[in-house]
């Protein structure tokens, strides 16, 4: 790796914060990814950041800056609204992910734009994440209209209520791209309403489409699990979003 990772501590919250190299030789404001899961997500990012900065060298791929967001607990703030749990291992969700995204846009991105060379540009601003949060990420557009480029990985599209929701919901972010990455395999072993994850997957794709436009909507299956080929997600993930336009 060539660019450097911090650690900080925001709002309470761990942070990660990538910095291509050059960062600090230059002047250029960079644009940004927002990963939610960011004590997970720097770990995948740092098995793979060679291969990205690569292509930041062959100028296939743009440097960005890039923010892991580490939660508080994820099954209440990369949620919706409240449901009930699925298993009895976890406790109810109590959907807080509306003051989850006023966080990300009142605090930390108002943060990391004070602290870091960041574009203030819609389109330069991006964000992404993995089963539940991947359900936030595309929740967004139905909240603000923040974000250019979103990148959806095993999304928990079974949420209660989800698909009539944005067959419906209002879409405050009618202008952004997104990736919708799936395992036809998810779910296979379970029981509960997640055995359906690849048919929601499915439909979500189909409404969107329809609702943004098929040139602004890609989806990406593989043949694995919700837990498995997490990697190489994550590698399909950050090329959607740092591709050059």
């Amino acid at each position: 790796m060539k660019g450097t990772i911090l650690t900080r501590t925001a709002f309470e919250r761990e942070i990660f914060i990538y910095l291509p190299y050059g960062y600090d030789m230059s002047n250029k404001k960079y644009p940004v990814i927002y990963a939610h899961d960011g004590d997970k997500f720097i770990k995948f990012l740092s098995r793979i950041i060679d291969g990205i900065e690569e292509g930041f060298e062959n100028k296939s791929l743009e440097e960005h800056i890039i923010v892991g967001i580490t939660p508080f607990d994820r099954l209440n703030e990369y949620t919706p609204w409240p449901a009930n749990a699925n298993h009895e291992r976890f406790h109810d969700f109590e959907g807080k992910g509306d003051e989850y995204l006023e966080f990300l846009i009142n605090d930390l991105q108002s943060y990391i734009e004070k602290e870091f060379r960041v574009s203030s540009s819609k389109n330069d601003r991006k964000i992404m994440g993995h089963s539940l949060g991947a359900l936030i990420s595309l929740y967004s557009v139905f909240r603000n209209n923040n974000y250019g480029k979103i990148a959806s990985m095993c999304a928990s599209q079974w949420y209660n209520n989800w698909i009539k929701f944005i067959e419906e919901e209002k879409l405050i972010n009618n202008d952004f791209k997104l990736i919708i990455i799936a395992g036809k395999k998810e779910g296979h072993r379970k029981v509960s309403i997640q055995k359906d994850m690849p048919k929601f997957s499915n439909m979500s794709y189909e409404i969107f489409k329809k609702r943004i436009g098929e040139q602004n909507i890609k989806i990406v299956w593989d043949d694995f699990d919700h837990h498995e080929n997490i990697l190489n997600r994550h590698k399909i993930a950050l090329e959607f979003l740092l591709k050059k336009e």
